[in-house]
């Protein structure tokens, strides 16, 4: 009788590696048409990962204490339209590069961030085709994304 075993991710990730992993994923998955889309949304995904890291290493945020300042908005807004917690946190995070001397490269950040995340959710949730000339453009951004938010913060 064959055992099976289970395999798992032992290892704790930080966001930083995980922004790491999904911008490697989502070069890999541009190789295959199958694999396009997934692509888009590892691409969008490395570049939000790495706001997350950088609002807790550089403005002292957590898990917690973004997930209490979150609901602390969503609960204030008394029925307004709210932000969903990708858009609050992509705000959040260019008002504070903008106010602390990181602001350098704020505008094209921005601009790639939102453009990344509209590819990912018409490839998650739209019947919507990509080409790999497009992915490879997605991939292209993210990466030049991480590079300038990295830049921001001296690395």
């Amino acid at each position: 009788m064959q055992v099976e075993t289970k395999q798992t991710c032992e290892k704790m990730a930080t966001l930083k590696e995980k922004s790491e992993t999904n911008l490697g994923s989502a070069l890999a998955l541009t190789k295959s048409e199958e694999t396009c889309l997934s692509s888009v949304h590892c691409s969008y995904y490395s570049c939000y990962q790495l706001i997350l890291y950088y609002l807790d290493k550089e403005f002292a945020y957590d898990e917690n204490k973004r997930k209490a300042e979150y609901d602390q908005y969503v609960r204030t807004l008394n029925g307004g339209k709210r932000l969903g917690s990708h858009e609050y946190w992509i705000k959040e995070f260019m008002n504070r590069i903008s106010k602390s001397g990181h602001a350098g490269n704020s505008f094209l950040i921005n601009s790639n961030i939102r453009s990344l995340k509209e590819a990912r959710v018409e490839a998650d949730y739209q019947e919507i085709d990509f080409t790999k000339k497009q992915t490879d453009t997605i991939y292209d951004k993210a990466r030049d994304t991480i590079k300038l938010i990295n830049k921001s913060f001296g690395l």
